[in-house]
């Protein structure tokens, strides 16, 4: 693909691109694969058809394993490869892999991924990807996910190391009330430290193991339909039948405190954390 043409796709995403005035960064090739869903631009070309081959069934994946129904997105999504964070920086100044949806007038306009894959792709597309997917799902079924369930879902199709990692922080963490994380919209999110973020993703990750394993896939989905419809104190009583947000707040509390100790002891099997359609 030619460089110009590829600083243009770019511009019109994110308004700027990093590269324009490296020469070594100027002289590399771009390799583009396209699917049904997808428009992929790769600096390593067999990275790109590892991409093209596998993109479609992660993206099935990513919503089946949930009881979820696929989604055929309405914008084809954007993604850029490169090989390392080196070059994810010097090409687009960011320091990880990221995704963005933008909307205007309420519908998708650009979706968009930005990946170093010098990682195991399972580590690195799947959490991404996700939120490009759960997206496109609101679209497509007029539902709207709350914001913890939109990163607890992302962070619980990733790596087994990372869910791991990101729950064994919880126990030293100041943790964020109940109230507060289930009514948190994109917006607070983003104008939290990132110290704060990661025990938002920490505790959204929690409330979708303890909703899914704990109370099934029928509940999970009829809580989460609740919420859409009548708020989650609405769906705290309706559904998961507790007398109200700070009734449910001490079970919560609770949970992680003996997911988090089982987890430091090694109790907690790998299945207890991997998320499977009931019928599967």
């Amino acid at each position: 693909m030619k460089k110009w043409l590829f600083c243009l796709a770019f511009v019109l995403i994110v308004g700027t691109c990093q590269a324009q005035d490296d020469p070594e960064i100027n002289k590399l090739a771009w390799h583009r694969y396209v699917t049904s869903n997808f428009t992929i631009l790769s600096i390593n070309d067999e990275q790109g058809l590892w991409m093209k081959n596998n993109l479609e069934n992660i993206k099935v994946w990513c919503l089946t394993r949930w009881g979820l129904p696929d989604v055929k997105f309405s914008k084809e999504c954007r993604i850029f490869c490169v090989p390392d964070g080196d070059m994810l920086s010097r090409l687009f100044n960011l320091s990880a892999s990221k995704s963005e949806v933008r909307s205007k007038d309420g519908s998708i306009e650009i979706t968009a991924m930005w990946l170093a894959l010098d990682d195991k792709p399972a580590r690195v597309i799947p959490t991404h990807l996700s939120e490009v997917i759960l997206a496109e799902f609101e679209q497509a079924n007029n539902f709207k996910f709350p914001y913890w369930a939109t990163r607890g879902i992302s962070q619980l199709n990733g790596s087994m190391a990372d869910i791991k990692t990101s729950l064994g922080h919880l126990p030293e963490s100041n943790l964020i009330d109940t109230e507060t994380l289930l009514s948190a919209k994109p917006d607070q999110y983003l104008k939290y430290s990132k110290e704060r973020q990661r025990v938002f993703d920490s505790q959204s990750i929690a409330m979708c193991l303890l909703l899914r394993k704990e109370f099934g896939e029928v509940k999970l989905h009829a809580f989460l339909k609740s919420c859409h419809k009548s708020g989650h104190a609405t769906a705290i009583q309706g559904v998961l039948g507790f007398k109200s947000v700070s009734d449910f707040d001490k079970t919560f509390n609770r949970y992680i405190k003996g997911l988090s100790k089982d987890l430091g002891e090694r109790i907690t099997p790998d299945s207890y954390l991997t998320i499977k359609a009931v019928n599967d």
